[in-house]
C-alpha cells in the first residue's frame, strides 16, 4: 500500500483545520446546553405539572447533536488510527477528538477514505452551530393562541426568546427591560411553590403590556 499518497489537498485540510480548530469551545457550549447551564435557544422538551411550566435541564435536541458531533470524529480517528498504524492515547471527549485529529493532519490526508471528512465535519458543525444559535423565526398568531401565549408562565429567558418570534415592538424586550420593569414595579414575579434554584416565572402578557405602555427612554445622539 502506497502510505505516500494524500487524499486532501491544500484548500481541503485549511477548511478542516479551521472546523477542527472550532470544536472544543463548540462542545463545551453544546455540553452547557445539554445539562441546562447554557441560554440556548433550542427547543426543550417541558415537564408539564399543575405548578411549573419549568423546562427539563436536559436539552434533547443538543444532546442528539453533541452525539452526533462525537461520533464522526471518533470515526474519522478510527479510520485514521487503523490506515496509518497509529493507536490513540488522547482523550475520549469530542475536545479531545478534535485536538488529535488537527495535529494529526498530515496522517489525515494520507488517509485512503478521508475525502468526505471535511465536508462530514463540516454539517455536523453546521448542526452544533444552529442549535446553539438558531435563525429568528416569526410566529404568527390569531386571537386563540395571542390569549393562551398572554396566560403563559415563563423565566426571562423564555419570555425573551417569545417576545424575538413575536417580532415588531417586543423585539426590544431584554434581559435589562425586563429588570427595569420589575425595579419600577411593573411587573412582579409569580409566586409559585417551585424549588428556590429554579428561575423566576412571569406571566407573559403582563409584561408585553407593562413593555407597551412604559416606553424606553431612548439615548440622546448626537445632532
Amino acid at each position: 500500500m502506497d502510505h505516500s499518497e494524500r487524499y486532501l489537498g491544500i484548500e481541503a485540510l485549511r477548511e478542516l483545520a479551521g472546523l477542527l480548530g472550532c470544536i472544543p469551545r463548540l462542545a463545551e457550549d453544546l455540553e452547557d446546553a445539554v445539562i441546562g447551564r447554557a441560554r440556548s435557544h433550542a427547543r426543550s422538551t417541558r415537564r408539564r405539572s399543575r405548578t411549573s411550566d419549568q423546562p427539563l435541564p436536559f436539552d434533547v435536541e443538543a444532546a442528539e447533536v453533541r452525539d452526533n458531533l462525537r461520533a464522526s470524529l471518533a470515526g474519522w480517528v478510527r479510520l485514521v488510527c487503523e490506515q496509518r498504524g497509529l493507536a490513540y492515547s488522547g482523550p475520549r471527549s469530542t475536545a479531545g477528538l478534535a485536538r488529535w485529529l488537527r495535529r494529526n493532519l498530515i496522517a489525515v490526508a494520507m488517509t485512503r477514505g478521508v475525502e468526505s471528512a471535511p465536508a462530514d465535519i463540516r454539517s455536523v458543525v453546521v448542526a452544533a452551530e444552529r442549535v446553539m444559535c438558531p435563525p429568528p423565526r416569526r410566529l404568527t398568531l390569531d386571537a386563540t393562541s395571542i390569549e393562551a401565549v398572554r396566560r403563559l408562565r415563563l423565566n426571562t429567558f423564555g419570555i425573551i426568546t417569545l417576545a424575538k418570534e413575536m417580532g415588531g415592538p417586543f423585539r426590544t424586550v431584554t434581559v435589562r427591560r425586563l429588570q427595569t420593569l420589575r425595579d419600577a414595579g411593573k411587573v412582579v414575579p409569580v409566586p409559585g411553590p417551585w424549588a428556590p434554584s429554579w428561575p423566576e416565572q412571569f406571566v407573559v402578557g403582563e409584561v408585553l403590556d407593562a413593555h407597551l405602555a412604559h416606553p424606553a427612554r431612548r439615548r440622546k445622539t448626537e445632532m
